[in-house]
């Protein structure tokens, strides 16, 4: 499976942060890259999200998630859960589609295989 972001505007917000030939082993972690993908997807959530993540770790208490869209919110949901392990969101959420749109379904998809695969996907061209 090849990266698909969900706009150039997610491209360059993930890849200006998240570099595949960045030797930092905390920023080569599956979780901390399927996070920051999952996280950059919406330029709102981009915007609150930066000043919570540094190279190596992101602290989810620190995005203020007031006035996000709902795409945002499931964005914001699915890093939380790929970071931490948990199952945040569930599948009867995703495949809603009066509350989540297609294109953010797929990218929280492609969120879930950089978890599964980390940096290696990066690597791959598309």
């Amino acid at each position: 499976m090849n990266i698909r972001f969900k706009s150039a505007m997610h491209r360059k917000n993930f890849t200006g942060f998240i570099s595949p030939k960045n030797a930092n082993y905390y920023s080569n972690r599956s979780e901390f890259v399927a996070a920051v993908f999952l996280l950059s997807a919406d330029k709102f959530l981009w915007e609150r999200s930066k000043s919570a993540i540094t190279r190596y770790s992101v602290n989810f208490g620190l995005i203020d998630l007031s006035g996000i869209s709902t795409e945002g919110y499931a964005l914001y949901k699915a890093a939380r859960a790929v970071y931490n392990g948990d199952s945040d969101i569930s599948l009867s959420e995703l495949c809603d589609w009066t509350l989540i749109d297609d294109p953010t379904t797929l990218t929280i998809f492609t969120g879930v295989m950089l978890l599964r695969n980390g940096v290696r996907m990066l690597k791959r061209r598309t």
